[in-house]
């Protein structure tokens, strides 16, 4: 209840603060460059690229990212991998392969000749991948796997669904949608068709391409990363996965050189539209570079990628430049000799990256996912030698490999120099863009006069086209900014949920501590009226006493009898947790005496064996000693507790026979002191019957006879004392 009223606050307060700063974003949005790429993974024979813009053909670099009007070329006897997202293009020989645009939702690749084979992981709705050739447009329409034949002697194409559906359309707006094991050709461009048929045979490239799928399937790094991070198979084979508690997930690559930090073994490249790129020469060094950051966890260098979400973005190289010298702004960077420099150092987890070219705050929130962006912030490589890389601002400038031109930074750049933008664009007289690249290599022939067909834009899935229409363009803008701003608000929405769940569990920890008070009051309540009634009934309590005494005795037992079953499953525990630790030393002394060779080693790992050994038989003996100490304890201590239970006995029974003989003395008493009470009364009353009778006497004239002159008997003697006699007078003292 709360939390859906605090979002309601802040819905009505900060949603026109948010829409009118959504509003201003819009025409940021259009300058954002692609959060996708694609990447050469696998080349085998001739394979030749040749970048937009450039009429030349260079041997193909792996970890070039590729983009909107790049080109592949596949020699006779040769293949080629390309990943395109989570996505898999395979080419054949004879095969030229463009790319007419790539971005978040499009994929459109102009196949002239040859032969691809294209494996579709994932294609969300409103996602695109288009494949034109100079008969068709073939669109996908779910994942799947496809293959498409361009035969530029013939003019034909041949379309094969192996799995997945689609549909290919003609230049005249004509669609004929395709299954899953249908292959058809088509001449000419208007979906005209030269043959079909069902499940055709798979040939050569068919098993390659099922091969490459299969090593797809089994790679390890998938269970770490999202498979659209482009380059994830690479780590499989030259690295390995760990677990860290600060970072998650890392990986520690393998064969490194010596003095080797991120960033240091490769060249930097101008690469439209991002700017400065980085190309590393390491085989695996496309995805560590690109995505995630690095930590330095003890003396090794691990890649950490973080939680970079199911559509991970693409940045050109996640660095912070700290020095250089160009287009007349100076960095206060110092190499040897006063040379002016470029330095730069890789970014930790946790900091946020920043390029070099406008971009909406969609962007930099997708791109800096789980990092946050602080004002002069001090990075945690920033400060570290071994971190930073430096050369020459002219070498950086004409993307000179760094290996062998890296250069020592003066002592004082440490402390002195500070975080500043990327290098600004090289000018291009005079400096060659690709001089890394190689030399010129034969291209594919000449096919200038083949028109491409495409898909028609009035279809449901709109074709990737360099010229998008405006209203789509401006409403997938739109539908960015209502993104953002539903994020922020479920990002508010689970603040204020935590600071419910907070208060709750306060309420509930103070209601526990009420209770945990009044049972304690009640507990004493009760122990005072138990006091009381101890004292109306002592009998009853001494009874009472004595069971509980019992009882006592008996817990004391039932305790014992735990302590012992716990000692039992503790030294149970404890041989098993040895027996365990016994085996794993077992296993390791196992593998390693697989990978020992030399017999030396074999005999001082068994000597260490031997140590360990005697080490843990000690250890047992000692622990088994102190068992038997703690058990001789508390056998002592119990006979101690019985012994002082027996004289507690002893010592109750003597007060009971004590008060016994104390009430019986006083009921004697009080029964002699009632016998003399009713004889003075009973003599009382005899003396008061004599008056009366005298009395009588007297009054009928009768004189009284003298006693004195008759005999007195013996017997009568008692009466005329007025003492009476005593029949039974009872027990005496």
């Amino acid at each position: 209840m709360i939390a859906s009223r605090l979002f309601r606050f802040v819905l009505v307060r900060l949603l026109p603060i948010l829409l009118l700063g959504l509003a201003g974003a819009r025409a940021m949005a259009q300058s954002d460059p692609p959060g996708r790429v694609a990447r050469l993974n696998l080349s085998e024979g001739s394979v030749v690229f040749s970048g937009a813009g450039d009429n030349e053909w260079t041997d193909a670099i792996f970890n070039r990212p590729l983009t909107r009007g790049d080109r592949l070329w596949a020699d006779r006897g040769s293949r080629a991998e390309l990943q395109v997202g989570s996505s898999a293009v395979r080419l054949d020989g004879l095969t030229r392969l463009e790319i007419l645009a790539l971005d978040d939702q499009s994929a459109q690749l102009s196949l002239t000749q040859g032969t691809i084979y294209v494996r579709i992981r994932s294609l969300p709705e409103g996602e695109n991948f288009e494949i034109d050739t100079p008969n068709l447009a073939y669109r996908a329409a779910y994942p799947g796997e496809y293959r498409i034949d361009v035969d530029a002697v013939n003019g034909t194409t041949r379309v094969t669904i192996h799995s997945g559906t689609g549909a290919v359309y003609g230049e005249g707006g004509q669609v004929l949608p395709l299954g899953g094991g249908q292959q058809i050709t088509f001449k000419v461009r208007t979906l005209a068709q030269v043959n079909a048929q069902e499940s055709p045979p798979q040939d050569g490239f068919d098993r390659w391409a099922a091969d490459r799928n299969r090593r797809e399937d089994q790679s390890v790094a998938a269970r770490y990363v999202p498979r659209e991070v482009v380059g994830y198979q690479q780590l499989d084979a030259h690295g390995q996965w760990s677990q860290d508690a600060a970072h998650g997930p890392v990986w520690f690559p393998q064969g490194l050189p010596a003095n080797w930090a991120p960033y240091r073994l490769g060249h930097w490249e101008w690469i439209s539209p991002w700017g400065w790129t980085w190309i590393d020469d390491m085989p695996w060094g496309f995805a560590p570079f690109h995505y995630g950051r690095w930590a330095l966890i003890g003396s090794r260098w691990a890649w950490a990628p973080g939680r970079i979400g199911l559509r991970p973005v693409y940045a050109p190289a996640l660095v912070a430049f700290i020095g250089g010298s160009s287009g007349g702004v100076n960095w206060n960077i110092s190499l040897g000799g006063g040379k002016p420099g470029v330095a730069w150092f890789p970014l930790a987890p946790g900091e946020a990256w920043q390029p070099g070219y406008r971009a909406s705050p969609v962007y930099m929130s997708n791109v800096n996912r789980n990092s946050v962006v602080q004002p002069n912030q001090v990075f945690a490589n920033q400060r570290r030698p071994e971190a930073l890389t430096a050369i020459s601002a002219e070498d950086f400038q004409r993307g000179r490999p760094v290996r062998g031109s890296g250069l020592k930074v003066a002592a004082n750049t440490f402390t002195s120099a500070q975080v500043i933008p990327p290098p600004s664009m090289p000018e291009r007289s005079g400096v060659p863009e690709r001089q890394h690249a190689g030399p010129a290599r034969a291209g594919p022939p000449s096919q200038t006069d083949i028109r491409q067909v495409t898909a028609a834009p009035a279809t449901p899935l709109a074709p990737a086209q360099p010229r998008r229409d405006e209203a789509a363009e401006r409403a997938k803008r739109e539908g960015e900014i209502q993104a953002q701003a539903l994020a922020q608000q479920q990002a508010e929405t689970q603040r204020l949920r935590a600071a419910e769940e907070q208060q709750r569990e306060e309420a509930e920890r103070v209601a526990q501590a009420k209770a945990a008070e009044q049972t304690r009051r009640a507990q004493l309540a009760e122990r005072t009226e138990q006091a009381k009634r101890e004292k109306q009934a002592r009998r009853a309590e001494q009874f009472r006493r004595e069971q509980l005494a019992l009882r006592a005795d008996q817990v004391k037992r039932d305790q014992q009898v735990k302590r012992d079953q716990l000692a039992k499953r503790a030294e149970q525990s404890r041989r098993d947790q040895l027996a365990r630790r016994e085996e794993a030393k077992r296993e390791q002394a196992a593998q390693r005496d697989l990978l020992a060779k030399k017999a030396g080693q074999a005999r001082r790992d068994d000597l260490a064996k031997r140590e360990a050994a005697a080490k843990q038989e000690a250890l047992a003996k000692q622990e088994e000693q102190q068992r038997k100490d703690a058990h001789a304890q508390q056998v002592e201590q119990a006979r101690r507790a019985a012994d002082r239970d027996a004289l507690a006995l002893r010592e109750q029974r003597t007060r009971r026979e004590e008060q016994a003989r104390r009430e019986a003395q006083e009921k004697e008493v009080a029964q002699r002191e009632a016998w003399q009470r009713q004889q003075q009364a009973k003599t009382e009353q005899w003396r008061r019957d004599q008056q009366a009778w005298e009395q009588q006497q007297r009054e009928r004239g009768r004189p009284r006879p003298s006693l004195r002159d008759e005999p007195r008997p013996a017997a009568p003697e008692i009466w005329q004392r007025g003492v009476p006699v005593i029949v039974n007078p009872g027990r005496t003292s």
